[in-house]
């Protein structure tokens, strides 16, 4: 009687069992599967890339081309002519503009993200009923169900000569007139444009702060941190992807705010968006397109710092 012994596979004969399935076939279906993929993730990104062209470069190829326009007075001369550019960037009234409207978005930005940080973290951390918190966040909001205009139109009968302010501070003596210093200038503007904008940053900051776990608050304190190095070193870092979001939406319509620089700041301080709009309206369209870029560049520059300072993309 024989007995036969089955020895086990040695570590050597795996390899080679499994490049057994390995062949022309195998292969041929990976790649059919590599190119299927593609194709899928082609089709997906089609109607994003669609709207992105249509909606952006094809637009702003325009604007390129049209400030290479000519005007004749009147008449527009279809060439390239880069005579508007030269003008533009020689300009010193242009170039003043231009850092005007970056000192004010400036101003604006660093305002917004301070109260906006501030509210946040009090609507995170000292308001404990979710639902308050909530209601409090929409009275935020309510304002944004009104139209923009409407919006700045509302800051006039509180900072005019006749207004709330200026009748407070007479009646309780600490004018003895009307002042006009709270509206038609630079301030005006600004307190105008942050009141406006901060909520775009206080809701960001809320709800980065309420996914802070407070197990992890708690051991910070525990390890011997203060409240305030608990904030700088814990709370701020993990916060910190919300407010800059919401920075970089505010930036957005900041640069393209004209109209509380015309109702509030009276056209005092113009600002490049409203320029843009003065030039046009004229009809020098070839100078209105080449400040447009010129604002475009602006506006890609200081999202593109909100970009170094955090990657966004974490926070979709």
């Amino acid at each position: 009687m024989s007995i036969s012994v089955r020895t086990p596979a040695t570590p050597a004969d795996a390899p080679v069992r499994a490049g057994a399935t390995a062949g022309p076939d195998h292969a041929a279906q990976l790649r059919a599967q590599a190119r299927r993929r593609r194709r899928e993730t082609g089709l997906l990104l089609a109607p994003a890339l669609l709207w992105v062209v249509v909606a952006v470069a094809i637009p702003l190829g325009m604007i390129v081309w049209v400030s290479l326009w000519r005007a004749d007075g009147p008449t527009l001369v279809h060439t390239v002519d880069f005579g508007v550019w030269g003008d533009v960037l020689s300009s010193g009234a242009f170039r003043s503009i231009m850092l005007e409207t970056l000192k004010v978005v400036v101003i604006v930005l660093a305002i917004v993200a301070v109260v906006g940080l501030l509210c946040g973290y009090f609507l995170a951390r000292f308001v404990r009923s979710r639902r308050l918190a909530a209601m409090l966040l929409m009275l935020a909001i309510l304002p944004f169900w009104t139209s923009y205009v409407i919006r700045i139109i509302t800051w006039q009968p509180l900072f005019g000569n006749r207004g709330v302010l200026n009748y407070v501070l007479v009646k309780v003596g600490i004018l003895s007139e009307p002042a006009s210093a709270f509206l038609y200038n630079q301030t005006a503007t600004i307190f105008t444009m942050s009141s406006l904008y901060v909520v775009f940053v206080i809701g960001p900051v809320f709800w980065a702060l309420s996914r802070i776990d407070e197990d992890t608050i708690a051991a910070s304190r525990s390890l011997g941190a203060s409240a305030w190095q608990t904030f700088w070193r814990v709370e701020f870092p993990l916060a910190k992807g919300g407010l800059v979001a919401g920075c970089f939406f505010a930036a957005i319509f900041l640069f393209g705010d004209y109209a509380t620089e015309q109702l509030i700041g009276g056209g005092t301080n113009p600002a490049l968006s409203g320029t843009i709009r003065a030039i046009a309206g004229s009809g020098q369209w070839p100078t209105a397109a080449a400040l447009s870029v010129v604002l475009f560049l602006l506006t890609a520059l200081v999202l593109g710092l909100f970009m170094k300072i955090h990657d966004l993309r974490r926070e979709l």
